[in-house]
């Protein structure tokens, strides 16, 4: 029987003083050069193996960018998995690393020590650094049920935080007694089989706030509306995480309890499939329903939640009392009204019901990915 594995990842804040912190920015510099150049000979050799790069680089990279062993090989596994990437991307380029993004670090560079501190591997030896943990962050990191792993060091707006990885067994998924459909849009980012609705009106109106204001900053284009401008990068996407953090948690916890597995929707490649009006493009480009997915599976997975995808083809036009599918049922965004038996339903609740019943055909898989799973928390 296989055995799986969730990831998880703590970020946690570390405070250096000042000789650290220009040790870790030389390291940060001759890391990431190093893994720019692991990766143009791996793209020119077409090799993504980490022990064929490993005889073709580690040499060099030691000499020239004076790395020790250890984070030698880190730029090599960093190197190795993005030029992978990139090979599945037939438009990709050659992969590189500017000279400000993060570390590797293994179990051998570095260590967390008692009163939350953690030493570092750099150039010029250890550095000592200093957790500021918040409850949540002290208490998943010290939770000894979890495996820690290996680490990336991070910058942003001259911050270090550490991202510290843990591992642990998930447990056998329990053999379901029903399936609990959830249907993903956009009015309602999730509805399921019971009736429940997860709205999307507050991401709405949220993103349609932001996105006026940074037409407004854009405008202006003044040193203060720039800086403004970064200082609100990134926090749109921040608060729709946290939504579709909310909602897998809720219907993975409802899965759990009832004893169902998820049925989900394979939405593999909608935006080329489907066409919406001029201004509709942009809420639909913004829609993070790939997102929402893969929370749902992970946690699935964590929680020994079974989950089956469906194809979502004709199940928000196909009646769930006769049967019938006719693109007339479908009357607006939220109202279902077969033209052939007379039955009335909220749409998407109706679409959910048909998600149910299509993964009762189909065979149910322990996760939407197999094996290793990661998180950010």
């Amino acid at each position: 029987m296989l055995v799986t594995l969730s990831i998880r990842t703590i970020c946690c804040k570390v405070a250096f003083d000042s000789a650290a912190d220009t040790a870790l920015r030389q390291t940060q510099q001759a890391f990431n050069r190093a893994a720019t150049y692991c990766a143009s000979v791996a793209w020119q050799q077409g090799v993504t193996n980490k022990n064929k790069l490993h005889h073709l680089v580690y040499g060099a990279t030691r000499a020239t960018y004076g790395l020790g062993a250890q984070l030698a090989c880190c730029a090599r596994d960093k190197a190795a998995e993005a030029v992978r990437r990139a090979r599945q991307d037939k438009k990709a380029d050659c992969p590189s690393f500017r000279d400000d993004r993060s570390i590797r670090y293994d179990a051998r560079t570095y260590r967390l020590m008692g009163l939350d501190r953690v030493s570092l591997n750099t150039l010029t030896g250890r550095v000592i650094g200093q957790l500021v943990l918040g409850d949540f962050q002290r208490r998943t990191l010290y939770d000894t049920t979890w495996k820690i792993g290996g680490a990336e060091l991070v910058q942003r707006a001259n911050v270090w935080y550490l991202h510290i990885t843990q591992t642990k067994a998930d447990p056998t998924p329990h053999e379901p007694i029903g399936v609990l459909g959830v249907d993903l849009g956009i009015v309602n980012l999730a509805t399921d089989s019971d009736g429940e609705q997860y709205s999307g009106a507050q991401v709405r109106a949220i993103r349609e706030r932001r996105f006026q204001h940074r037409q407004h900053l854009q405008q202006a284009n003044t040193r203060r509306a720039r800086w403004r401008l970064r200082q609100l990068a990134g926090k749109e996407a921040r608060f729709q995480r946290q939504i579709n953090h909310e909602i897998s948690k809720r219907l993975v916890e409802k899965a759990k309890q009832q004893r169902k597995a998820l049925a989900l929707e394979d939405l593999k490649g909608i935006r080329e499939r489907v066409t919406v009006r001029r201004s509709e493009r942009r809420q639909r480009a913004s829609w993070a329903f790939q997102q929402l997915r893969l929370f749902l599976s992970y946690k699935a997975q964590r929680d020994g939640v079974r989950v089956v995808l469906v194809n979502p083809r004709n199940t928000s036009r196909t009646c769930r009392a006769c049967g019938h599918c006719e693109k007339a049922n479908r009357k607006s965004q939220d109202r279902f009204l077969c033209v052939a038996c007379g039955y009335q339903s909220n749409a998407d609740v109706n679409a959910a019901v048909n998600i149910s019943r299509a993964a009762v055909n189909q065979p149910i898989v322990s996760s939407f990915r197999a094996g290793i799973q990661a998180h950010v928390l």
